[in-house]
């Protein structure tokens, strides 16, 4: 409000001969705040140089305290003019000591912050200095703002440093040290050098966040520059060796490019040991980096890479104590120099392919059994069969013909055995289209110790063939004397169901509810088991322990050498009709009537698997141990392929069986089964594939010269 005396409102009127300069708190007040006292403007104080001149000495007018002026800015009567004069100079002095304080304080608040972005720019400004080099100097004063409203103007105020002038009336440069930044006047800070103040932009808003960001780009800068340079690291005691954990990592720039050092090491280092180092890829690896160039692709042709990564790729097994062994007939050939592991590898990765696709498997139906073929074992070089028509034939695997025909004298002098009533040979090989081919005439063959009714069951290695009845009698016969008796063994009551052997123990199974040990060498009966309540349908024999099954709805695992039971398996819930054991005797697979598949933990006896498998009965099942694929046969006519592993149906085959599936096992290679209907069925999944022949171990020659079968 405006001012008053005693006599009442003051006349507001301008005050003549004055000037009205700018209010303590306009931004012009701001700007030419210089914190210089008004008595120290005289003729020769420095100003600015394109400061208008009229404006300074405006100002300076303004500055000037009231009681400078001679005139008063109104008329007044005598008799007031003292008190007037009294009150307006009370009035004077009270609003100079509020401009003062309000002058005082927002200076002191402006120079704090001036003070605050200048030190972070100095700092960054120092910091970043190269003390190994250095540019020629740069005269920085073409590129600072001159107006009087400038940021650097301000901050020259603030600041206790000046520049000293030269004698042409120049400020004196210092060289200035190299600085990561370009020397031109920035949109960003340009830090100081030497005593020389730092550059700030006119759009000083962003000032203080522009060096605080630069200054955090320093400080990342020398962490990662300091941890990269051992310039102060004693190498021999470990001091001043830089040791961060995972975290300061991450305050690096992910977005650096690191220059990756690429060698070829294959022309740098011996052929030798470049070889040892391909030797560990695989096939896709071994096969991409052949297109790098010619000398890669010249190197890798070598036998000892193709050999190394298949052994170590194609040798792992599912349920084994060790890997396979070459030349066991598992589809890793023999270790001959003359191998071909380029193409072994190729033609044992498309055998793999075709497995797990299961549309490529070439059907082909042997003939030649009378009645339902019960059992069957093959290898690469033959399969062996037992039927209901009391005879044992040997087939040749590759030429697919049948080679000898044993049994009781009765059945072998027929000729009806070998000839239909056309005169045409029986034994022939058949495709789905039951086009005949490779028809054959076999050596037929009885022996004084022969079987006189089905043949249930067998088993055969290098050295003998064991076969078991409905006699209830087992015969063991010699293979390399060309298959003659050697033995009978004869203590069931029943007929025998079942059978396994090892290098020390035979084992037979019958529906005489009994499980029967005999000595291998001798043929003496070592132990007899009973704890079954019905037909014992299935045994398996790994070491010193027996798995059985039976009709009882039971799974048993027995010790030979007590003779007892050492764990039951309960869960079917109908007779079971098989059973398996793994090869390092870890898995129990059985099934029956009940249509499902169980896969059973040995050694704890937890169910670890239940797989719903047929429609009908489940008659057989393969464990192979090498590939962790289990071969099922049913009733219902269908041959189906689970993983064990996640007990998953792989592949099916249904009814390739013109009725029951009696036996089904496989190989690397091959599915063969037997069933009610008298055929061998091979399901081939290495036909036509290129080569296929490599994977097999060397041909065994059949020792049957002396009888001349074979």
């Amino acid at each position: 409000m405006p001012p008053t005396t005693n006599k009442g409102l003051l006349p507001m009127r301008p005050v003549p001969n004055t000037c009205h300069g700018p209010s303590a708190s306009s931004s012009s007040a701001y700007s030419h705040d210089t914190g210089i006292e008004p008595d120290n403007f005289g003729p020769g104080a420095r100003r600015p140089s394109t400061a208008n001149p009229l404006r300074v000495a405006c100002c300076a007018g303004n500055c000037l305290p009231l009681r400078r002026h001679q005139k008063h800015p109104f008329p007044v009567d005598d008799d007031d003019e003292g008190e007037f004069s009294e009150d307006m100079s009370e009035l004077a002095i009270e609003e100079e000591k509020r401009a003062s304080v309000y002058e005082a304080s927002k200076r002191r608040a402006s120079l704090g912050r001036r003070l605050r972005r200048a030190s972070l720019t100095l700092i960054r400004g120092i910091g970043r200095r190269d003390r190994r080099s250095s540019e020629p100097a740069v005269d920085y004063d073409d590129y600072r703002p001159t107006t009087a409203h400038s940021t650097w103007n301000r901050l020259l105020q603030a600041t206790p440093f000046r520049h000293p002038r030269t004698s042409h009336g120049e400020r004196s440069v210092l060289e200035t040290i190299h600085s990561p930044f370009k020397s031109t006047f920035p949109e960003l800070p340009v830090p100081g050098h030497g005593f020389a103040p730092p550059i700030i932009p006119q759009n000083t808003g962003a000032a203080a966040k522009a060096a605080a960001a630069m200054q955090n780009e320093y400080l990342a800068f020398t962490r990662q520059h300091y941890l990269s340079t051992d310039e102060f690291n004693d190498r021999e005691s470990g001091i001043g060796i830089a040791v961060t954990s995972g975290e300061a990592g991450d305050d690096i720039k992910m977005g650096e490019d690191f220059t990756v050092a690429r060698v070829n090491f294959i022309s740098e280092l011996p052929r030798e040991l470049s070889i040892q180092i391909l030797a560990y890829l695989d096939a896709a690896q071994l096969g991409a980096a052949s297109q790098v160039s010619r000398l890669w692709n010249q190197v890798i042709q070598d036998p000892y890479i193709w050999r190394q990564s298949f052994l170590r790729e194609k040798t792992h097994t599912y349920a084994t104590s060790l890997p396979v062994q070459p030349g066991v007939g598992a589809g890793v050939p023999a270790l001959r120099p003359g191998n071909d592991w380029q193409n072994i590898y190729r033609a044992r990765e498309e055998l793999d392919r075709r497995w797990k696709s299961g549309a490529q498997a070439r059907a082909i139906y042997l003939n030649g059994h009378l009645d339902s073929i019960y059992c069957l074992q093959f290898d690469e070089n033959k399969i062996i069969t037992g039927s209901r028509d009391k005879t044992i034939r040997i087939w040749d695997m590759r030429t697919q013909q049948c080679r000898l025909v044993i049994g009781p004298p009765e059945v072998v002098n027929e000729t009806s055995i070998l000839f239909d009533p056309n005169g045409k040979p029986i034994h022939y090989a058949s495709s789905l289209d039951n086009h005949r081919s490779n028809p054959s005439v076999p050596v037929t063959v009885s022996f004084p110790v022969h079987h006189k009714a089905s043949i249930l069951c067998l088993q055969y290695d290098d050295d003998i063939l064991v076969t078991g009845s409905s006699d209830s009698t087992c015969i063991v016969y010699s293979v390399k004397s060309g298959y003659r008796p050697v033995r009978r063994l004869q203590c069931h009551t029943a007929a025998v169901l079942d059978l396994a052997f090892d290098e020390k123990h035979i084992v037979t199974c019958s529906k005489d509810i009994t499980i029967c040990v005999w000595d291998r060498e001798t043929g003496s009966l070592i132990k007899q088991l009973r704890g079954h309540t019905g037909p014992v349908n299935s045994v398996q024999l790994r070491g010193n322990t027996i798995v059985s099954c039976s009709g009882d709805f039971s799974v048993r695992l027995w010790n030979i050498d007590s003779a007892k039971t050492i764990r039951e398996f309960a869960g079917h819930t109908k007779g079971l009709a098989c059973s398996q054991f793994s090869e390092d005797g870890k898995y129990i697979a059985s099934a029956g009537s009940d249509k499902v598949i169980r896969i059973w933990d040995a050694n704890t006896g937890e169910c670890i698997r239940d797989i719903p498998a047929h429609d009908n009965l489940v008659r057989s099942l393969h464990f192979d141990s090498v590939s962790g694929r289990l071969i099922s046969g049913s009733y219902d006519t269908d041959i189906k392929v689970f993983d064990v592993e996640t007990g998953e149906q792989i592949l099916n085959f249904p009814r390739w069986h013109a009725s029951w599936v009696l036996s089904a096992k496989c190989d690397y290679r091959r599915i063969i089964s037997t069933g009610q209907d008298p055929k061998i069925l091979i399901m081939d999944f290495g036909a036509d594939v290129p080569e296929i022949q490599l994977l097999e171990s060397a041909r065994k020659y059949e020792v049957a010269c002396d009888a001349g079968f074979i």
